[in-house]
């Protein structure tokens, strides 16, 4: 007689799961909720006032090289667009702030909710000699409303928050 009480309980289970909603991200990377009754609608972000909306640059790795310095960071696009394109450039400072070498480094086509790695070398200067990494935009960046024509160094720099870092000191540079 325990059978049709395992009947009833397994119908009452599938019923609830096939009334669920179900949650999606599309290829652009915006949520959706699709319905059991065939209808979908687009998550809205949650409007956090109080936590901008920003790309955060990480140090993930800080490798000795047999002539150099190699830095592996990761953008990560917290954005509601797209970053279609973002020159970055990362400066290492030796000694007392003498600015050693400038390299550029182009983070493109990272959708919202999803990161992407790069890496930057410096050159005649070993990682142990470099007191301090930091990071400016050049007017080159392409997000949302800004373009070639609209941005400049200061909105580009704005768009990133640089996390601290145990490997190196990093820090973000005042924008013009």
């Amino acid at each position: 007689m325990a059978y049709p009480r395992i009947g009833i309980f397994a119908l009452l289970l599938a019923t609830d799961l096939a009334i669920a909603d179900l949650s999606a991200v599309t290829a652009d990377g915006r949520k959706v909720v699709l319905r059991d009754n065939g209808t979908w609608s687009f998550v809205q972000p949650v409007n956090r006032d109080d936590a901008p909306s920003v790309a955060t640059l990480t140090l993930k790795s800080r490798v000795n090289l047999a002539s150099g310095c190699r830095l592996g960071l990761t953008l990560h696009n917290d954005l509601s667009e797209q970053i279609r394109s973002l020159v970055l450039r990362f400066t290492a400072y030796k000694g007392n702030q003498l600015a050693f070498e400038t390299v550029s480094r182009g983070y493109s086509n990272v959708k919202p909710t999803t990161s992407q790695y790069q890496e930057v070398k410096f050159r005649g200067i070993a990682c142990d000699e470099i007191r301090s990494v930091s990071v400016s935009a050049a007017r080159n960046c392409h997000v949302g409303d800004l373009s070639k024509y609209s941005a400049t160094a200061k909105r580009c720099l704005g768009l990133i928050e640089v996390a601290p870092s145990s490997l190196l000191p990093i820090t973000k540079k005042a924008g013009r």
